[in-house]
């Protein structure tokens, strides 16, 4: 974990940026479905209160 966050550091790199799609956990049919068709970059499954913040 501490090798993930020195590259992540040294490579300027923020994975909150990196999300395209949030969904929360009573639409994870509709991120799996999203993730399988290849239309997107990274989607992220949240709890209902951290679908609001993105």
């Amino acid at each position: 974990m501490e090798e993930l966050v020195a590259r992540l550091l040294r490579w300027n790199l923020h994975p909150a940026e990196l999300i395209t799609h949030r969904f929360s956990l009573g639409c994870v049919s509709e991120a799996y479905a999203l993730m399988s068709s290849g239309r997107c970059g990274k989607v992220a499954v949240c709890f209902d209160e951290e679908q609001s913040e993105g």
